[in-house]
């Protein structure tokens, strides 16, 4: 892990460089780059599900502030770039119409089949998850939409970009004990296939992705709660520190680069 953090700390892709070696080079990077993450999201998300004592270590704090939060602002650091490239901009009508249109087709095609076959929906599990929801579809957002999939589209294109990222999107959840099967994996990567569409279709916009993602995580918990880390309030309270956090570390580098 130490190591890891050498290495972001010196990484850099390259921009300017136009020779086929330095090319090259830069994909190369951005793919050792994203395996490797990739392979820690895995591994503290399954620590953080054996160690249940200790899930907010695991899960709040190396999962999410570390990996997910601080590692890309790291990099962008590098670049000298701000929280703009990474899609944290102002909703105009295109994404406005965008984000409705998604919620609305996607969160409407799953819950009105239901009401209308008379099957019980526990919306009585929405304050529980809320506030671990608003978290981790913060995390998933950030890294996989803003940062992994904006840096893999300049190097690959991006069709290329959102296929890898509904890729990583599924495979993470290797990591949740709930999901380590194929049939749930593939549905996964299809519905990260669509954050990522909007996300392009939004012109990279990660408020967008953001309000596309929360909806659909909130109902999937009252769908599928079995799957998930049992939540408490004690997991709201914790939630509830960790967005502080988050928040205070964003304010933190919009002041200092932007």
């Amino acid at each position: 892990m130490l190591f890891y953090m050498e290495v972001v700390q010196k990484l850099k892709f390259p921009n300017n460089s136009n020779t086929k070696k330095g090319i090259l080079m830069g994909k190369l990077k951005i793919v050792i780059f994203t395996i490797c993450l990739e392979v820690l999201l895995i591994f503290f998300i399954f620590l953080a599900n054996k160690f249940t004592f200790i899930f907010v270590l695991f899960y709040n704090c190396i999962f999410g502030i570390l990996l997910c939060t601080i590692v890309p602002l790291i990099i962008l650091n590098r670049y000298k770039e701000n929280l703009f490239t990474i899609g944290i901009k102002k909703l105009y009508l295109r994404q406005w119409i965008i984000l409705i249109a998604f919620i609305v087709f996607s969160i409407g095609g799953r819950i009105i089949p239901l009401i209308n076959n008379g099957i019980k929906i526990r919306f009585d599990l929405l304050p529980i998850c809320i506030f671990p929801m608003m978290m981790t579809t913060f995390f998933e957002e950030f890294l996989f939409r803003g940062f992994l999939q904006t840096k893999i589209e300049k190097k690959f294109g991006f069709i290329i970009a959102i296929i890898i990222s509904g890729l990583l999107f599924s495979l993470y959840h290797i990591g949740y004990p709930g999901y380590r099967n194929i049939n749930d994996l593939l549905v996964l990567f299809c519905v990260g296939i669509s954050f990522a569409i909007a996300f392009k279709l939004s012109n990279n916009n990660l408020v967008v992705a953001y309000f596309v993602n929360l909806p659909n995580a909130l109902v999937t918990y009252i769908l599928k709660s079995e799957q998930f880390p049992v939540l408490t309030i004690r997991s709201s309270i914790f939630a509830i520190i960790t967005i502080i956090v988050i928040i205070i570390i964003l304010i933190f580098f919009y002041k200092k680069y932007d």
